[in-house]
C-alpha cells in the first residue's frame, strides 16, 4: 500500500465512524473538509456528474464516504493543475493513480539538497485534510510533520513538535489571537505562522498583520495553504519588533528651507527637462509624508514601529533628493543662498 493509499484509508477510517451516527455529510462540512466552495460543488455535480450526492426530505445535499473520498482526490488533482472536465469521468482508482504520477513529476531533482519547511497544524479540520495530500506537499518543500486537534494539545506535545511554521485554524479571530498566537509560537520555537479563519474582526486581522502573521480566509485551497507555508518560511524583511532600526536622530535635517524651494521652482531652467521643478516637487511630497507619517495617530505598538519607520525611510529619501537638487542647482547655476 502507497502513503497516498494509507493517507486515503485513514479518512475512509474517520469518515465511517462519523457516518455510523448520521446519514451523510452535509454540504456546509464537506466544503469546510475539502476545501471546494459550495458553489462550486454544486457546479461540479450539474455540469460534470463527478457526484450524486443523497438528499433528504428537505431536498438538502447528503455525501457519503465515497464523496467525500473522490472530491478531495480531485480537488487535490484540480490544484496541481488538473482540469475538472477530464478528471470528472475518471474512476477512484485512475484518480489515485493519477495522483501518484503528478507527485512524481512535481518532484525536482536535487531536492533533497534544501530542507523542507516543517508544518505543523493545528484546529478544526486541517489535519484530517491535509493527510490526503502529504504527498504533494512533500513533493513542493513542505512537510507536515505534526498535526493537533487543539492549541492545548499541541502545548502539550511542544517539546517534541519542531516545526518552522505552525497552520491554526480558527473559526472566530478577536482581539486576543495575536497573544495566542504569539504564546504558541514562543511554545514551539516556530519562526511564522499562518492562520485560517472563518470570521474575523477587521482590527483583530489588521494587529495579527501587522506582526508578521499571514491570515487566510476559509475555505483555502490545500494547494494555496502548501505554496503560503513554504513562501512564509522564506527570510524576508524585518519582523516588525525590530523594524526601527534608524533612529530619528539619523535622518539628515532640511537642506532647502520652503523659501529656498519656491525660488528653485520658479526660476527658468536651462536644460529643457525641468528637472529642477520636479525634484522640488518630489522633496515637498517626501517631506509631507514625513511629517504625516511622524504625527499619524498609533493605535498601538505596531503602528507606531511602522509609522515610525515610514517616517525615517521617507526622511532619507527626502534627504537623497535634496542632494540630487543641489547638484542640478549648482550645474544650473542657481543661488538658492
Amino acid at each position: 500500500m502507497s502513503q497516498l493509499d494509507y493517507r486515503l484509508a485513514q479518512i475512509d477510517m474517520t469518515t465511517t465512524r462519523t457516518n455510523s451516527a448520521t446519514a451523510g455529510y452535509p454540504i456546509g462540512v464537506v466544503a469546510r473538509l475539502t476545501g471546494i466552495r459550495p458553489t462550486t460543488l454544486r457546479i461540479w455535480e450539474r455540469r460534470y456528474g463527478l457526484v450524486r450526492p443523497s438528499r433528504t426530505e428537505g431536498k438538502n445535499r447528503l455525501y457519503s464516504e465515497d464523496d467525500l473520498r473522490r472530491l478531495t482526490l480531485v480537488k487535490t488533482l484540480v490544484d496541481a493543475g488538473h482540469q475538472i472536465s477530464l478528471l470528472a469521468p475518471l474512476s477512484a482508482e485512475q484518480l489515485r493513480h493519477r495522483l501518484e504520477s503528478t507527485t512524481a513529476r512535481l518532484v525536482e531533482p536535487g531536492k533533497g539538497d534544501t530542507p523542507p519547511v516543517r508544518v505543523t497544524a493545528v484546529g478544526g479540520s486541517m489535519p484530517e485534510r491535509l493527510k490526503a495530500t502529504s504527498q504533494i506537499a512533500s513533493a513542493q518543500g513542505v512537510e507536515f510533520t505534526a498535526s493537533f486537534s487543539s492549541e492545548q494539545a499541541l502545548l502539550d506535545d511542544a517539546a517534541t513538535s519542531e516545526s518552522d511554521v505552525l497552520l491554526l485554524e480558527y473559526a472566530t479571530v478577536h482581539h486576543d489571537t495575536l497573544a495566542k498566537v504569539q504564546s504558541l509560537l514562543t511554545a514551539t520555537g516556530a519562526s511564522r505562522a499562518v492562520v485560517v479563519y472563518g470570521i474575523a474582526a477587521s482590527q483583530a486581522l489588521q494587529d495579527l498583520g501587522s506582526a508578521g502573521v499571514i491570515c487566510l480566509r476559509a475555505p483555502v485551497p490545500i494547494a494555496d495553504l502548501v505554496s503560503t507555508c513554504r513562501n512564509v518560511s522564506r527570510p524576508g524583511p524585518p519582523a516588525l519588533a525590530t523594524i526601527e532600526t534608524y533612529p530619528s536622530e539619523q535622518v539628515p535635517p532640511r537642506r532647502f528651507s520652503p523659501e529656498q524651494l519656491v525660488r528653485i521652482s520658479t526660476r527658468a531652467p536651462a536644460i529643457a527637462c525641468e528637472c529642477p521643478h520636479h525634484l522640488v516637487d518630489l522633496i515637498n511630497s517626501m517631506a509631507a509624508f514625513e511629517t504625516y507619517s511622524r504625527e499619524c495617530e498609533n493605535k498601538n505598538p505596531q503602528d507606531a514601529q511602522i509609522h515610525a519607520f515610514l517616517s525615517v525611510t521617507a526622511g532619507r529619501s527626502r534627504a537623497m533628493l535634496e542632494a540630487a537638487l543641489q547638484r542640478v542647482a549648482e550645474f544650473e547655476g542657481i543661488d538658492i543662498s
